[in-house]
């Protein structure tokens, strides 16, 4: 279906209005930026490499069909058609011994109402070791069975809220409680957009456990009108109850969503247990590598090199 003229002037010059307004400045002395003497993100070096790299694939593929360059399919949403790129990876994902979890958790006193460091210290030097041992303290008693409710009975959703009630969410005592759950349990979630703020999503990629399988599933906006049902078919996934992992999800990802179902004067609903890797990973390994970008930490600790990025 082709779409009206109205629309296709529409599209024509909100893409002229954002090329004459990039979310971003040039730096035309990389020595600046190195100096530290530009708050400026993209190198002029790494500009043209981008601008060579965008010419050499228009050329190569000005004549092919999307439809043969990446294979996929169109879905319907009650708001129109959505290019979908799914593919499928044979993964064996071992499960998580959830009851060493709970046990680990145990060890951790803090996670007591009324117990912070110093006094958590306090008392194993008294030898209440675990939150169990507390069962028999007249003060902490009361709070200890709480707790202990919550983390031999509770779900992993509830331990997960019990943790970071008390521990910030890149201490490893959240990360841990991810072993709670089912490896089916996970979504993965990243975007790509036209810019920074309140420029459009160009395609939402997701990744899930299903039969064994790692699942890659990539709504592709091929032209505006495409992006709500893009935003549409997102938002099944998360509403099905998964557990959302991404990176740099909290401050981009997530935000960036609610932003844009709300422009739509849709909900966004994304009230999932969250996991962003992005803390947790600075916490581990910013004295150790030189920054904590996705890509390096690919390159670090699992010699991933990306190519043409």
């Amino acid at each position: 279906m082709t779409p009206p003229l109205a629309f296709e002037t529409a599209s024509r010059l909100w893409r002229d209005r954002i090329v004459e307004a990039p979310d971003y400045s040039v730096i035309r002395n990389d020595r600046l930026f190195v100096a530290g003497m530009s708050g400026a993100p993209v190198l002029e070096s790494e500009y043209r490499d981008i601008q060579r790299f965008k010419s050499i694939l228009l050329a190569q593929h000005r004549e092919t069909p999307l439809e043969e360059l990446f294979p996929g399919r169109t879905i319907e949403t009650p708001e129109g058609p959505v290019y979908c790129i799914t593919r499928r990876h044979a993964v064996r994902i071992p499960e998580g011994a959830r009851e060493s979890v709970r046990k680990q958790l145990e060890g951790d006193l803090t996670l007591v109402f009324g117990i912070g460091r110093q006094k958590e210290r306090d008392l194993k030097r008294r030898g209440y070791r675990t939150i169990a041992d507390l069962l028999q303290h007249r003060r902490f008693r009361e709070p200890a069975v709480n707790c202990l409710n919550v983390l031999r009975e509770g779900s992993a959703a509830e331990v997960l809220s019990l943790v970071s009630r008390w521990h910030p969410v890149s201490h490893p005592r959240c990360l841990c409680t991810a072993g709670l759950y089912r490896a089916e349990d996970f979504l993965f979630l990243d975007l790509e957009t036209l810019g920074i703020y309140q420029r459009p999503v160009i395609l939402s990629g997701l990744a899930f456990m299903e039969g064994g399988d790692l699942v890659t599933c990539q709504y592709l906006v091929r032209n505006m009108e495409e992006e709500l049902p893009a935003l549409l078919a997102t938002r099944n996934h998360l509403a099905a109850g998964k557990v959302l992992v991404t990176y740099n999800g909290r401050s981009f990802d997530v935000p960036y969503l609610v932003e844009r179902y709300a422009m739509y004067g849709e909900d966004c609903g994304v009230c999932n247990p969250h996991y962003d890797l992005l803390h947790p990973s600075r916490r581990r390994w910013r004295d150790t590598f030189p920054d904590c970008r996705l890509s390096t930490l690919e390159q670090r600790l699992f010699s991933v090199h990306r190519q043409q990025d």
